[in-house]
């Protein structure tokens, strides 16, 4: 359960991150996020749903696996929106 509560940290501490380095209007508001103040329900609301697509066999424990997977999965994500956005850039086109 400790291990659990640590996979979820670690998860909130990596969207975080995400969110504060993104473009602005790219910010919360995206995957499922509200825009503006967002409550801690509505934050752990989120990260539940992110732990529950990250674990991928549904047995409640992330699995290094299924980490490792799905932080691959989010670098993918993060270099397709940035090759996208940079190409905007380059086009003139915001």
């Amino acid at each position: 359960m400790i291990r659990a509560f640590k996979v979820l940290c670690m998860t909130a501490a990596l969207t975080a991150a995400s969110l504060a380095m993104a473009e602005p209007g790219q910010g919360p508001g995206h995957e499922g996020m509200p825009k503006g103040d967002v409550s801690k329900a509505d934050f752990l609301k989120h990260m539940e749903t992110r732990f529950d697509k990250m674990d991928t066999n549904k047995d409640g424990v992330l699995s290094e696996a299924e980490r490792k997977a799905a932080h691959e999965q989010m670098r993918a994500k993060r270099e397709e929106f940035r090759k996208d956005r940079m190409g905007r850039k380059a086009s003139g086109v915001n």
